[in-house]
């Protein structure tokens, strides 16, 4: 007989179930099927044959695969096929004649911001959200936004100076950060209209749901709200304990504190990237209102990254007795080889992931249990380092 029997069939795995994504890429409808962890970047190369897209690290370091995927620049070598699935997608073939992206071409072969070009692509996505989106030519801020793509031939003076001239060039046309540029001047100064996605103004930040992840004034602020199943009485108690916070925070280590100063260190592993950031800050509450804040910085021992942030957090009541809500919002900016991480598409699902860690770990505490030996941080481990760190300082 040809059929297998069951004994045989026992150990052949099973191969992955392909599912089909529809995108719409730069502008045009594009179906593919793929197993589910295809990356967008195979996607976009392999099936749809866009190689401009570069892969290079393929662990969301290196910035070279970045594309924009509704209208935010993402890194499309993390990018799951089963997150694309309705979105879409332009990358730097379909910027073919846009006014914008030839300002940007011309500036950077004007300034030198180019030598060996692998990382261009990339670079000039990046470069294009933020000429869009930025109010100002600030060097310090577009080198901090610039930071997730790295390169390694230019030394980044010609790609921020090109930067800045098309903002300037920007500025000079009239046209708003926003991208509602002032019709009368479009023509004038060549550039045609373009609608990006700006940044939310920090008056609006305050009304912004929770769950929102955006960068604001050169800062990346995360907001969540999460459950945890203790009364609020008890999470507090929980929450102004310093090492018994600590304790939840995976890769974290409380080394110092008197109650309101904090001295610690946590470890961040993401990727090739190893860094043990070392740093103090400050921990204030307001017991009546059970909220309170964390001020803090660190600096990673190598000298190659450094982190500042500030974390708000306040505890309510929650659907029931047994339950409380937290409220919690996080400020911080990374300043060096981490840089990359400061974007938002690379923060949330990380965060989410880190928050259920700290969660699950501080149900435990509070029932009595212990904390689950999470093995390692990953790369937001940094930012729990912040975040964790923020909520330990409590």
């Amino acid at each position: 007989m040809n059929a297998l029997s069951p004994a045989a069939d026992a150990g052949t795995p099973t191969p992955p179930r392909a599912i089909p994504v529809r995108l719409t890429v730069n502008g045009a409808p594009a179906e593919v099927l793929v197993p589910p962890r295809t990356q967008l970047a195979e996607i976009l190369r392999d099936r749809l044959d866009l190689t401009a897209t570069h892969l290079a690290c393929e662990q969301g370091v290196c910035g070279a695969c970045t594309v924009m995927v509704d209208g935010r620049p993402v890194r499309s070598c993390l990018t799951f096929a089963a997150d694309c699935d309705g979105a879409e997608v332009e990358t730097l073939e379909g910027w073919q004649g846009d006014a914008l992206m030839e300002k940007l071409r011309a500036a950077f072969a004007r300034n030198h911001a180019l030598q060996c070009g692998f990382c261009t692509p990339g670079m000039l996505a990046t470069a294009r959200d933020l000429v869009a989106r930025l109010d100002s030519d600030d060097e310090t801020r577009i080198r901090n936004e610039l930071s997730g793509n790295l390169c390694r031939c230019t030394g980044y003076v010609g790609i921020v100076a090109a930067i800045r001239e098309v903002i300037s060039e920007r500025d000079a046309a009239g046209i708003a950060p926003s991208g509602r540029a002032l019709p009368a001047l479009h023509a004038a100064a060549g550039f045609a209209p373009f609608e990006p996605a700006a940044a939310p103004a920090m008056a609006e930040a305050a009304a912004a749901p929770a769950g929102e992840t955006t960068v604001e004034d050169g800062w990346s602020v995360v907001r969540r709200h999460v459950a945890v199943a203790h009364p609020p009485s008890a999470v507090w108690a929980h929450f102004a304990d310093l090492p018994s916070v600590v304790r939840c925070l995976p890769g974290a280590e409380l080394a110092e504190t008197d109650g309101t100063r904090f001295a610690g260190h946590v470890a961040v592993r993401f990727g090739p990237i190893t860094a043990r950031f070392e740093g103090e800050g400050r921990f204030e509450t307001d017991a009546a209102a059970r909220s309170g804040s964390v001020r803090g910085t660190g600096k990673d021992r190598g000298g190659q990254s450094n982190v500042t942030g500030g974390l708000d957090f306040a505890v309510a009541q929650g659907a029931s007795p047994e339950a409380s809500d937290v409220d919690v919002a996080l400020r911080f900016r990374i300043e060096g080889r981490l840089g990359q991480f400061n974007r938002p598409e690379l923060v949330s699902g990380l965060v989410d992931h880190l928050l259920g860690e700290f969660v699950q770990n501080c149900n435990a505490v509070l029932d009595g249990g212990t904390v689950r030996d999470s093995g390692g941080l990953s790369v937001w481990s940094l930012l729990r380092a912040l975040a964790g760190g923020l909520f330990r300082r409590r």
